[in-house]
Order: C-alpha cells, then structure tokens, then sequence
C-alpha cells in the first residue's frame, strides 16, 4: 500500500479545521454552558443554604417567641391571679364590714328600741306614781301644811344667793305699783303671817311691797309668790308638774 502524503495532509488539515470547528462552535459553547449550568447549581446551592439558614433562624426566632408568649401568658396568669386573690379578699372584706355594721345597726335600732320601750314604761310609772302621790298629797293637803310650806319659804327667802336677790330686785323696780305683787295660797293664810311673808319679800327686793294675797285651792298645799316676771313657788301642784315634767324628758 502506497502512502499519499497529499492527501494525508488535506487529512491532517481536514482534522485540525474540523478540531478548531468543535472547538470554536461546540466545546466552548459546551463547556460554556456546563460552566453557567455548574454556577447555577453553585447559585441554587447557595441560595438553598440561605433559604436553610434563614428558616432555621426563623425556627429559632419562633421558638423564642412561643417560649416569650408562654412566659408572658404564664406571667399574666399569675398576676391575673393575684388580682382575683386580691379582689376575692376585697370583697370579703367589704361584706364582712357591711356585716358588722349591719350588726352593729341592728343593735343599734334595737338598743333604741329597747331605750325607747323603757322609757316608756318608766314614763307610765311615772305618770302612774304622779297620779298617786297628787292623790295622796290632795288626801294630806290642809291649812297646816300650807303654813308649813309658807314657813319654810319664808327660810329659803332669806337664804336666797346673790344672782337670785339681783333677779328678784330687778324684777321689783320695773313694778308700776308696789301692790303689783301677787301671792296665791292653797288655802287662807291669817294676817300675822301674810304680814311675815310681805316684810321678807320687801327685805329681799330691797324695797316696800304690798302684795295681794289670793286663796288658790288648785295649789294643793303651798303659796305661789309673783312679783312681775319673777316667780316663787312653794306649792305642791309646781312641784308635781315640775316632777312630772322632769319624768317626760327620761
């Protein structure tokens, strides 16, 4: 077999154009290709890597949360019961006072009640106890006892205090008349005492009077001395009004 260099160099030629064509239109655009195909898969990589890295960040960041949001909530649990603990005690306060004052109310209005029902029934005995001694004193009334009261009253006249005579004078200057004195007796009183009892009023006012004696049987027993607006009694009916009065206010 002969060799044809010729044609072995059109063939050798041949092959490098046809190399220099894979290389220029196919390996390049190729190895292109596989190059951004493998900075994809690099880009996708990274970005799978990322997207890992930020959903566990996430995961973590979730975790907190729920594990803040469990604190709070536990948190908020306790103090709301704290405040149902401290509005429980409140209220149990608030109705064990409103107890206790209603109790206290209660024996208040019914000590009142009590107070009331024994004042009355002190206020019947009294009236009951006025009704008989007024009975009994009518029984002992009697010229005597008149003169006996009178006598006495003649005692405490001279015995009267300073406050006592300044009223009484006081009461006698303003008189029109001297003989605007008025002296009522249960009963007739003789003329040696009506003439006691008219020097000691005159030496009490500090002045002559001349009173007018008149016969009261109302009085029971006793005088009643009037010298302008001054008043003396020393009789049995002011007396019993004045107890009577006394057992009204119990």
């Amino acid at each position: 077999m002969q060799l044809d260099w010729t044609t072995f160099f059109l063939e050798v030629i041949n092959f490098l154009v046809l190399l220099w064509i894979l290389q220029r239109f196919l390996y390049k655009p190729v190895m292109a290709s596989l190059d951004a195909r493998q900075q994809r898969i690099k880009d996708e990589t990274a970005r799978a890597a990322q997207l890992r890295d930020e959903a566990e960040a996430l995961r973590l960041q979730y975790q907190t949360q729920l594990a803040d949001w469990a604190r709070e909530h536990e948190a908020s649990r306790h103090q709301l019961e704290a405040e149902l603990q401290q509005a429980r005690g409140k209220a149990l306060d608030e109705l064990r006072k409103s107890l206790l004052d209603e109790a206290a109310k209660k024996q208040a209005r019914d000590g009142a009640v009590i107070a009331a029902h024994e004042s009355a029934l002190i206020r019947e005995a009294a009236g009951e106890a006025y009704k008989q001694a007024a009975r009994m004193l009518v029984r002992l009334a009697s010229p005597a006892l008149t003169q006996v009261i009178v006598e006495v009253f003649l005692a405490d006249l001279k015995a009267l205090n300073e406050a006592e005579l300044t009223t009484l004078r006081k009461a006698a200057q303003v008189l029109i008349s001297a003989s605007m004195v008025e002296i009522r007796a249960a009963h007739a009183v003789d003329t040696e005492l009506q003439a006691d009892i008219g020097q000691a009023l005159s030496a009490a006012a500090g002045q002559t009077l001349a009173p007018v004696f008149i016969e009261d049987a109302s009085l029971i027993a006793g005088i009643r001395v009037v010298v302008g607006e001054c008043q003396m009694h020393a009789n049995l009916l002011d007396e019993l009004a004045f107890f009577r009065r006394q057992n009204q206010h119990v």
